[in-house]
């Protein structure tokens, strides 16, 4: 029996998105096509490979699970096989810089894809602050960094402008002359800067609550009501809900992800490097599910 590499890969797309639609779409494939190669392996094996509910898939069932890890396996062999042998492979190595945020995408599956289908491609990646990537990527210390910036800055090229809402935890309540306690990344993001800015032009006080590198610290101290964040819309997702501004809170700014290139001879792996996660972010931008509204 041998397996269809095609369909081992949409089966380990589907197991690192957990969404047949997403990795339909990853691989090229309708949805459709993805569910018939999934059958297919199942019909193989004579076991299911994932747990379904109501249409929508929840996890690896323990068969799949095995399966998740030779069909990793597989796939690279395949792909440095036929690397070695193209005259057109991509190799190189980048050094990326990318906001803290990105952690809170699905940024380390879209690295994870990159990497499988350009396996001659090495990377270092290095998360911190926009304002530090973007002055430390104006120096020459990345071949390629993300970074956020003002509406219509022209530090970089845009790859997806996205609005800044406030966000809380499903609990929290604040009055509407009270300091406002803020969860935030440290000095140098640009969600800070933004975040403080509108409250001292709309003169209401704040302080500082929680102040965390991590995206999923913030996400923890905003889920147990110790204050409010400022995130890009598209990273709100429940149990975090959007607070509506108006009486309580000032409206807040767009911004752009831009991203910008170092001067390299081997630029072409950072092109097709910088295209393929621009792509990725303005597709996910599109399909994240409307947060909550408070």
């Amino acid at each position: 029996m041998n397996f269809d590499i095609d369909c081992l890969r949409s089966f380990l797309v589907v197991a690192d998105t957990m969404s047949i639609s997403r990795a339909a779409e990853s691989v090229g494939r309708s949805q459709s096509t993805v569910s018939q190669q999934l059958a297919k392996l199942e019909t193989q094996i004579g076991k299911g490979l994932l747990a379904r509910r109501k249409g929508r898939v929840i996890e690896l069932t323990s068969e799949g699970g095995k399966l998740v890890q030779y069909a990793r396996q597989i796939l690279q062999l395949n792909d440095e096989a036929y690397a070695s042998m193209s005259d057109d492979v991509l190799t190189g190595f980048v050094k990326l810089g990318v906001p803290l945020d990105f952690f809170g995408r699905d940024f380390t599956s879209w690295l994870a894809r990159f990497k499988n289908k350009h396996p001659m491609v090495g990377l270092e990646v290095e998360a911190n602050q926009s304002e530090n990537l973007q002055k430390r990527s104006a120096r020459g210390e990345f071949d390629l960094a993300f970074f956020k910036q003002e509406t219509g800055a022209k530090l970089g090229t845009v790859a997806l402008r996205e609005q800044l809402v406030w966000v809380s935890g499903p609990n929290f309540v604040a009055g509407a002359k009270e300091s406002v306690p803020l969860i935030l990344f440290p000095e140098g993001c640009a969600y800070r800067r933004f975040a403080v800015a509108a409250l001292q032009d709309h003169k209401r006080p704040w302080h500082l609550s929680f102040v965390s590198p991590s995206f999923e610290c913030l996400k923890s101290a905003a889920v147990e009501g110790m204050g409010l964040t400022v995130l890009a819309r598209a990273l709100v997702t429940p149990p975090l809900r959007v607070v509506r501004h108006g009486m309580r809170l000032p409206q807040l700014p767009s911004v752009e992800l831009v991203y910008s290139q170092g001067r390299r001879s081997n630029s072409r792996v950072v092109s097709e490097l910088a295209n393929y996660l621009a792509d990725s972010l303005s597709n996910a931008g599109t399909m994240r599910a409307a947060p909550i509204m408070a």
